[in-house]
């Protein structure tokens, strides 16, 4: 099933018509009210594959914007009248920013979540779970998504463990939305709760096949992921019944590229590619992206699929900003995360990397922490760094850390930890 079936089967070339119509349009719009953009657009003629020759545009250079001209910035492209929704960014790399919405805004980003949660599978007739708060962050937008789709929603807010097993255990919903940590959390319960199908979103985890496995065995589910970034859509991307990424649900008003992580030269977006995901707005009003770098590193798996739609799909293999480098090998936690879930129930499943200092180069051993039910055997932890070494090629050093003492499990994993 498809939510907008002409817009989501459209033919490529219908696809890059109507987003180019989209975007003359958003040009004028940005030229005419953006102090930010205008001055990287000049004034001739500039279509979506002039797109490539303009710079990017960075958090860093929103953080400066909205630090000079607060509460929102040089970027806000409409009378602060006209801005009726405002979410927060978490703040974890300094102060929080905002993101300004529009009405019309507001009804796009609903539009673009009910694809992509549609695309997943949750339709008018599923009950659905949802740990994802109200607010203050982009996530809490998924209720208006839920109630466009028609579900029946039970929402519990992040953190309400109990409440959330007693949903389950009860039988009053079939589908749960959660971060593939929470899935996790909840997979490795003594007596496991049942559940026909399990959403995870938030961070990497939920397309890991070692994760997956996992929460799927343990709770009976079918599990599917959806992936979006607040500053371009909560919800961007879903992957459908058949497993095989998540496709792209943004069509006509999101124009998405591909570059290179290293060298951030354009790329195709084509089966086998890995690289960096770029976003423009081609229909947003208050805060409108040109060219925004998301830190995304995705694998393309396809640009067609046996459920009709003709967008791209991709795995998410982690964030530019937990990357890590060791003698010339670029490295993410998620992959890490591939090689722990394959010793479970020995381990929990939930690992980080432990970081000195701010330098992207990490000399080898590289000191990792896995997540065990109690303390571990006295071999675990060798076998875990003989398997590390065997898939990535780096030597590492493994701490076994008790459940209790890990973290909260309730929300998402922090993948790398600065000391």
């Amino acid at each position: 099933m498809i939510w907008d079936r002409e817009l989501e089967t459209a033919p490529p070339a219908d696809v890059r018509a109507l987003a180019e119509a989209a975007w003359q349009s958003q040009l004028a719009h940005l030229r005419e009210n953006s102090a930010f953009h205008r001055p990287n657009l000049g004034s001739g003629d500039l279509r979506l594959a002039d797109l490539a020759g303009l710079p990017f545009t960075t958090k860093e250079d929103l953080k400066r914007a909205i630090e000079a001209n607060p509460p929102f910035g040089s970027n806000l492209c409409v009378p602060e009248a006209q801005v009726k929704r405002v979410y927060q960014t978490s703040g974890t790399t300094g102060a929080p920013s905002v993101l300004a919405l529009t009405l019309a805004d507001a009804d796009v980003w609903t539009e673009v979540g009910t694809r992509s949660y549609y695309a997943t599978g949750i339709h008018e007739e599923h009950s659905v779970l949802s740990t994802f708060g109200a607010g203050p962050f982009v996530a809490g937008h998924t209720h208006f998504v839920l109630l466009r789709i028609g579900s029946r929603v039970v929402p519990v807010g992040p953190g309400d463990t109990e409440r959330v097993l007693f949903a389950l255990r009860a039988g009053l919903v079939d589908t749960l939305l959660v971060t593939p940590s929470f899935a996790q959390y909840l997979a490795n319960q003594s007596d496991p709760p049942q559940v026909a199908h399990v959403v995870t979103g938030g961070e990497p985890g939920g397309g890991i096949p070692e994760i997956r496995d996992h929460i799927q065995s343990a709770l009976g589910a079918v599990v599917t992921e959806v992936m979006g970034i607040g500053d371009i859509a909560p919800s961007l991307f879903g992957e459908c019944r058949h497993q095989q990424g998540m496709h792209f649900c943004g069509t006509g008003h999101v124009w998405p590229e591909l570059v290179d992580p290293d060298s951030r030269q354009p790329m195709e977006i084509e089966t086998g590619a890995v690289g960096e995901l770029v976003y423009t707005h081609l229909t947003r009003q208050a805060m409108p992206m040109l060219r925004f770098l998301g830190g995304d590193i995705v694998r393309i798996e396809g640009t067609s699929c046996e459920c009709g739609r003709t967008s791209f799909r991709m795995r998410c293999l982690g964030r530019r900003d937990d990357m890590f480098i060791v003698r010339g090998v670029n490295v993410y936690p998620s992959a890490i995360l591939a090689v722990v879930g394959g010793f479970k129930p020995r381990v929990t499943g939930r690992a980080r990397v432990v970081r000195n200092g701010d330098g992207v180069s990490v000399e080898p051993p590289v000191p990792v922490e896995v997540e065990v039910p109690t303390g571990g055997d006295e071999r675990l932890g060798a076998e875990l760094e003989q398997a590390i070494r065997a898939r990535l090629t780096f030597r590492a050093s493994v701490s076994l850390v008790p459940e209790a003492e890990f973290g909260d499990a309730g929300y998402k994993t922090r993948l790398t930890l600065r000391r």
